[in-house]
C-alpha cells in the first residue's frame, strides 16, 4: 500500500510519529509488541499438503498437475516497516498458531511486503534494527512455514531506497521508509538476485517485483509513453532524481540466478492502471510472468466498465493477481464488487491487511492475531473466502485425463497433422492445446476442439517434437501427453510471403528505441519463425520485447516470444527494442523471415 494511499485510507494527513506513519505502519504499541512466538520454529505445521509449485499456462496459474490455481488470501504487513524503524521484523507473531488462524479463513496465499534495505543491511538502518542475516532468516522461516501449511507466498518488494520529493510522494527520506515511484538501480537488482537465489527451486513462492510504481506522477502525468517506458526500461526517468531499475532489469536479475519462480509486475498509478501493460511488459524467457493489479475505492479505476477495459484485456492473455484490494471504510461493499468481478474473470486477490490495528480507518481485517474478523470489513472478506475454491469459479478443479500419444500424418515441408486418443473429464473436455517441446521449454502451436489438429509454419527437413494437453470449461488442464517427433520433408510450399515495417520510436543521440512489425501476407499461418536483418552503422540491441535477438556484428536474428510465436494469415506481430548507436543510425533495408526476403512496408 502506498504512503499516499495509506494516509487517505487511514484518515491521516502527513503526521509522522517516531519514524512511522500514524495509523499506517501500525500503532506504536502494535509495532513494539512482544516478539514472543515470532519464530516459525516455535510450532510445527499440521499434517497438510505443502503449497503447490505454480507456473504460468496461457492466462492461468496452474499447479504441477496442470490444475488452475487462483491465489486468494491476505497481505501480512510488518516486514516492510518494522526493521527500518529499528523495531522487530514482523508486527506480531509468525508462528504455527498465527498460521492456523489464517487457515481457518481458507486462505491459500499470503503476500509478504519486504524492505530492500533491511534485507541488504544498509547503512541507512537505525542501530536498533535487526541484522540483514536476521531479517533474511525471518523471511525465509515464515515463508517456509506458510508453504509447509499449504499456503502459497507472494514476496513483495514494498519499500526501497531513493530520495524523491515530487508529486505523489509520501515522504522525503532517502532511506526505504515509504513508497517510492520506482525501484532504484543502486540496491534493487541486488535485492532480487539474493531473494531469487534463496527461493529458487521453491515454485510455491511468487516474486512481486515492486509494490506500486508511479513514474507517471513523477512526470506530472505529461507523457504516458515515457512513464510506461520508465517502468519497463528504467534508467533516467523524468521527475525521479535517482537511477531507476526498470522491470526488465529486475526480471533479468531474477532469471540470471536460474530461478524460474512466477514473477509479478504492475502498471502505473500505484498499480491501478494496466491499460498498456501488455505493450510494455518485460520479456521473460521462462514465460512465468503475470500482471499485478491493486484496487481501492479511492483509485481512479473503480467501476466494472473500467475493469473490463483496463484489466480484463490483460487477464485474457496472462494471469492477473489483485495483490492488494481494500477500502477506506470498515464496510465491505467496495471489495465485494472487486471480488465479484475478479471471480468472474479468474483473477486472484489478497486483501489489505492481516494486522490488528483497528478498523476505524478501514483496510484492517482482524481484531487480534487469533483471526477474529473486524466488523464488517473482515467479516465480509472472510465469508467470501470461505465460499471460494483455489480453482476457477464454479468449484470444478478436476483436470481431464491425459490425452493419448499423438500420431502424425500428412507431413510436408511446412505442416503436419496430428491426432490422438481423446481425454475424458468429470464435466466435459472443451478442447486441446498442441505444444512444441524443445528441451525443457514448450510453446503452444495449435488448438483444437477435437482430437485432431494441423500444425503449420514449419521449416523443411527439420525435426519437431509435439505433445498435447486437454482442457475443460473451468480452465483445468490435463497432464501432458507423451510426445511424438517428426521430421518435415525437404520440399513444399514456403512458409509464406511477408512484409516488414520498421520505425524509430525515439532517438536520444547515443541510443534509440525502434519497432518492427511483421505481417504475414501468405496463405498459411507462420509459427516458430526467425527474422533476419542487418545494421550498417554498428547499432547494438540492448533489450528486446516480443522476441529474443542474437547479434553478431551488424547481423541480427530474432526468434519469437511465446505470445508472438504464431503469425496468422493476414495478421501481424510487433517487436520493440532499445539499442545503442554511434554518429549515424541508418535503418535496415532488408528483412528475411525463415530465410525468405520480405517486402518492406
Amino acid at each position: 500500500m502506498s504512503m499516499r494511499r495509506a494516509l487517505r485510507a487511514f484518515g491521516v494527513v502527513g503526521v509522522l510519529v517516531a519514524g512511522s506513519v500514524a495509523g499506517f505502519a501500525g500503532p506504536a504499541s502494535a509495532v513494539a509488541s512482544s516478539a514472543a512466538g515470532q519464530s516459525a520454529a516455535d510450532g510445527k505445521a499440521s499434517a497438510v499438503a505443502a503449497a503447490p509449485a505454480l507456473h504460468v499456462s496461457g492466462n492461468r496459474l496452474v499447479t504441477g498437475s496442470s490444475s488452475t490455481f487462483r491465489p486468494l488470501g491476505v497481505n501480512r504487513s510488518g516486514g516492510e516497516f518494522g526493521c527500518v524503524q529499528g523495531k522487530e521484523i514482523f508486527d506480531g507473531p509468525t508462528d504455527q498458531a498465527a498460521v492456523d488462524a489464517m487457515k481457518a479463513w481458507k486462505i491459500n496465499t499470503v503476500r509478504i511486503p519486504l524492505n530492500e534495505e533491511c534485507w541488504l543491511g544498509t547503512a541507512d538502518l537505525p542501530p536498533t534494527a535487526p541484522s540483514a542475516a536476521a531479517y533474511q532468516q525471518a523471511v525465509k522461516t515464515y515463508a517456509d512455514l506458510l508453504v509447509a501449511n499449504g499456503i502459497n507466498v507472494i514476496l513483495d518488494l514494498h519499500w526501497t531506497w531513493g530520495e524523491y520529493t515530487g508529486p505523489g510522494g509520501g515522504c522525503t527520506d532517502v532511506a526505504a521508509t515509504c513508497q517510492k515511484p520506482m525501484p532504484d538501480a543502486r540496491y534493487t537488482p541486488t535485492f532480487w538476485s539474493e531473494v531469487a537465489t534463496m527461493f529458487k527451486g521453491n515454485g510455491a513462492v511468487i516474486f512481486d517485483l515492486f509494490n506500486e510504481p508511479y513514474p507517471d506522477a513523477a512526470n506530472n502525468w505529461t507523457d504516458a509513453t515515457a512513464a510506461w517506458t520508465c517502468l519497463r526500461d528504467g534508467g533516467t526517468c523524468a521527475g525521479i532524481t535517482y537511477p531507476v531499475a526498470g522491470m526488465q532489469t529486475l526480471v533479468d536479475a531474477v532469471r540470471a540466478t536460474g530461478a524460474t519462480n512466477v514473477v509479478m509486475t504492475g502498471g502505473l498509478e500505484w498499480t491501478n492502471n494496466l491499460s498498456r501493460w501488455l505493450e510494455f511488459k518485460p520479456a521473460d524467457p521462462t514465460g512465468n510472468l503475470m500482471a499485478s493489479w491493486h484496487s481501492y475505492n479511492f483509485n481512479g479505476c473503480v467501476t466494472t466498465s473500467c475493469w473490463d477495459s483496463n484489466i480484463g484485456a490483460v487477464a485474457a492473455q496472462v494471469p492477473v493477481q489483485a495483490g492488494e484490494i481494500g477500502q477506506d471504510t470498515c464496510a465491505h461493499d467496495y471489495i465485494d464488487q472487486v471480488m465479484a468481478w475478479a471471480d468472474a474473470n479468474k483473477v486472484g486477490y489478497t486483501a489489505w491487511t492481516w494486522n490488528p490495528w483497528g478498523c476505524s480507518g478501514g483496510n484492517v481485517l482482524i481484531e487480534d492475531w487469533n483471526g477474529t474478523p473486524t466488523s464488517t470489513y473482515g467479516e465480509g472478506f472472510k465469508a467470501h473466502l470461505l465460499s471460494q475454491t483455489p480453482g476457477d469459479p464454479g468449484g470444478d478443479t478436476a483436470a481431464p485425463t491425459t490425452p493419448g500419444t499423438p500420431t502424425a500424418s500428412e507431413v510436408t515441408a511446412t505442416s503436419a497433422t496430428l491426432s490422438w486418443a481423446a481425454s475424458t473429464d468429470n464435466v466435459g473436455v472443451t478442447g486441446y492445446d498442441v505444444v512444441r517441446v524443445t528441451g525443457g521449454t514448450e510453446t503452444q502451436v495449435a488448438g483444437s476442439a477435437s482430437n485432431r489438429a494441423t500444425v503449420t509454419g514449419l521449416s523443411g527437413n527439420t525435426a519437431y517434437t509435439f505433445a498435447v494437453y486437454a482442457k475443460d470449461a473451468a480452465g483445468n488442464r490435463s497432464t501432458r501427453s507423451a510426445a511424438v517427433t517428426i521430421t518435415t520433408t525437404t520440399t513444399g510450399t514456403p512458409a509464406g510471403t511477408c512484409s516488414v515495417g520498421y520505425r524509430v520510436v525515439r532517438d536520444w543521440g547515443s541510443g534509440f528505441q525502434s519497432e518492427i512489425t511483421i505481417r504475414n501476407t501468405g496463405a498459411a499461418a507462420v509459427s516458430n519463425w526467425k527474422l533476419g536483418f542487418t545494421f550498417s552503422n554498428g547499432q547494438t540491441i540492448n533489450n528486446m520485447w516480443g522476441g529474443t535477438p542474437t547479434q553478431t556484428g551488424g547481423s541480427v536474428s530474432v526468434i519469437p516470444a511465446s505470445y508472438t510465436n504464431t503469425i496468422t494469415v493476414g495478421g501481424s506481430v510487433t517487436l520493440g527494442f532499445t539499442a545503442s548507436r554511434g554518429a549515424t543510425n541508418t535503418a535496415p533495408t532488408t528483412f528475411t523471415l525463415n530465410g525468405k526476403t520480405c517486402t518492406t512496408a
